[in-house]
């Protein structure tokens, strides 16, 4: 009878293990792991703050790379192949239009959202055109940044 108890013991005892590490991981994608961002910014500052913020939920969203220019972001891109990019529009070599437009040739699954100052209709048109899945207008603050991800990772899972 004791070997019983214990094997119920241990059972239960996985079973706790179970449900603790699911909650752990309620912040984390469908696969199981963190939504890996890819951050294309070329004003070190503006790479700085956006890693600030994002490791504010650090056990939710992971920063795989940066890219100073469109056409590292591309690079970077296909090296990593991450959740989501964050895009920056001005940029020297390439900019971030056409490295959109040169990802989802690559991927057209990719999700791109586009962080930029130039927060004019056109510019929000031409980056939606040309494939980014949202627009973010500098300045933001750490909510609007985090709506705007949850809400390409719920697209991303089926959810919108």
């Amino acid at each position: 009878m004791t070997g019983e108890n214990e094997m119920s013991g241990e059972i239960e005892w996985e079973m706790r293990m179970k449900e603790e590490k699911e909650r752990k991981e309620e912040g984390r994608n469908s696969k199981g792991r963190k939504i890996r961002v890819l951050i294309v910014e070329d004003a070190a500052y503006m790479r700085e703050m956006l890693e600030e913020m994002l490791n504010q939920q650090r056990d939710r969203y992971e920063i795989v790379g940066f890219a100073t220019n469109g056409q590292e972001a591309v690079e970077k891109y296909k090296e990593l192949m991450p959740d989501i990019v964050t895009m920056d529009l001005v940029m020297e070599v390439m900019d971030g239009i056409q490295a959109i437009k040169e990802i989802k040739k690559y991927d057209k699954k990719a999700k791109i959202l586009v962080i930029t100052a130039l927060g004019t209709p056109e510019y929000e048109r031409e980056s939606l055109e040309a494939g980014a899945d949202a627009c973010l207008w500098k300045p933001f603050t750490v909510k609007n940044l985090f709506e705007v991800l949850e809400r390409l990772v719920s697209e991303e899972q089926g959810g919108g």
